[in-house]
């Protein structure tokens, strides 16, 4: 018999040495796997390859749903045996794979949340309601790197000095969502609020462009904070917004300006363009719109 355990490391080393995920993508699927083997075990199941059956994979997905965990989360778990499991297929260590014979959970579609043109130049102008000059123009850089360029916040926090070129009007984005790094152009804008925040930025002994006063590297807690401090200086008291609400807007509004899904799929580093199409949902007013325009009358 074969422990999870055992090829669960195998499986972590090809991630790393071949797949070329990053750490934090590891991380999330040893944890995703640790808590299958932890259900197999308070249940006195064997935690072995081998005892693994379709019907053992859907009783986890209803002891999940059982205890209120949400779709995205049990797909996601769900998603971490199936991807053990090709590798165990691929490496001829298993004649049989269970996963396939099991359905992910579906999960309910809705509108991410997004803003306006107004609503962002409300929560643009709101950055210069602060006591410290500096920071007014680090967070009005830092929210448009979010609104004009639709950088996930890692994305954002992870930018290196070298990374960003005003001049050259472009922005390298290293290792973003699963490892993959891409050339951005930079919105006018968006150079400007950063060549701006560059001049002030203080002296620092390590090369990441978002600091604090302190001259440390800015964590997610820092960025939190700033985002809720601006929202509620704009006065946008909006359902669900967070800051990957600001990504989410970048890629509505050039939706809603007509550029192409294939290069919004681009712009924002999906791998697939499945994800990209999530953004295609639109209002209900938008597509009153759209049908007032029939040519036929």
């Amino acid at each position: 018999m074969t422990a999870i355990e055992d090829v669960a490391r195998e499986f972590f080393v090809y991630l790393d040495a071949e797949k070329g995920c990053s750490r934090a993508t590891i991380e999330a699927y040893a944890s995703d796997l640790n808590l299958f083997v932890e259900f197999l075990v308070q249940r006195d199941r064997g935690a072995e390859v081998e005892a693994v059956t379709a019907e053992l994979l859907r009783e986890y997905l209803a002891d999940m749903s059982a205890r209120g965990l949400s779709a995205s989360t049990r797909g996601r778990r769900l998603y971490a045996l199936r991807s053990l499991w090709h590798y165990l297929e691929v490496t001829e260590r298993v004649t049989q794979n269970p996963c396939p014979r099991v359905s992910a959970p579906r999960r309910h579609e809705h509108v991410p949340t997004s803003l306006s043109v107004a609503e962002c130049a409300r929560l643009l102008a709101a950055c210069e309601d602060n006591h410290y000059v500096d920071l007014a123009f680090r967070d009005r850089a830092i929210l448009c790197a979010l609104i004009y360029q639709g950088l996930r916040r890692a994305e954002v926090l992870g930018l290196q000095l070298g990374d960003v070129d005003p001049e050259a009007m472009t922005v390298l984005v290293r290792r973003g969502k699963g490892g993959k790094s891409r050339m951005m152009p930079l919105a006018e804008p968006a150079a400007e609020a950063l060549a701006d925040w560059l001049e002030l930025r203080p002296r620092c002994e390590h090369s990441v462009v978002f600091t604090t006063r302190g001259a440390r590297p800015m964590s997610a807690k820092d960025l939190q904070r700033m985002f809720r401090r601006t929202v509620a200086r704009a006065d946008l008291a909006r359902e669900g917004l967070t800051v990957h609400s600001l990504r989410h807007t970048f890629a509505m509004l050039l939706l809603r300006e007509g550029v192409d899904v294939r290069a919004l799929q681009r712009l924002l580093g999906h791998s697939s363009i499945e994800t990209t199409a999530l953004y295609l949902h639109l209002e209900t007013d938008d597509l009153r719109d759209a049908v007032a325009r029939h040519p036929l009358r």
